[in-house]
């Protein structure tokens, strides 16, 4: 049995390029989609829109995506996170998944993976947080 995709997916990328792509690929699979630049806007974001699954870089302008990682954890703490980035391998996922990212992606990444991704954090609850590095 295959899990169906959430209805609404934010993410968080500093890259413009990055973000009109998976804006595109999610609405083109008839999910709403929140994109946003910098990960200060996520609190906002994930109040206004109610989101069923965050999408994360880890590597932001600005502030950095395990703290954001952080705050997401400490807030809403069943809300499903997939973190990704192309600088981190698996130190960074190790890392994120014991902060709580409920999914890991590898950049670039394709399509076929990230549906994977999707549907195997729908319904899922979130790990057990470490102690925050950001604290």
């Amino acid at each position: 049995m295959s899990a169906a995709l959430p209805t609404t997916v934010l993410f968080v990328d500093d890259d413009a390029a990055w973000r009109v792509v998976l804006d595109r690929w999610f609405k083109g699979a008839g999910l709403r989609s929140i994109g946003l630049a910098r990960g200060e806007w996520i609190t906002h974001a994930i109040k206004r829109y109610r989101p069923d699954v965050v999408l994360l870089d880890m590597h932001l302008s600005g502030r950095n995506g395990l703290c954001v990682l952080d705050e997401v954890r400490g807030r809403w703490a069943t809300l499903p996170v997939i973190v990704m980035t192309a600088f981190g391998g698996k130190y960074t996922a190790d890392l994120a998944l014991q902060l709580g990212a409920t999914g890991y992606l590898d950049k670039p990444f394709r399509m076929e993976q990230l549906t994977a991704e999707l549907r195997r954090v729908v319904g899922r609850p979130a790990p057990g947080n470490e102690p925050s590095p950001c604290a």
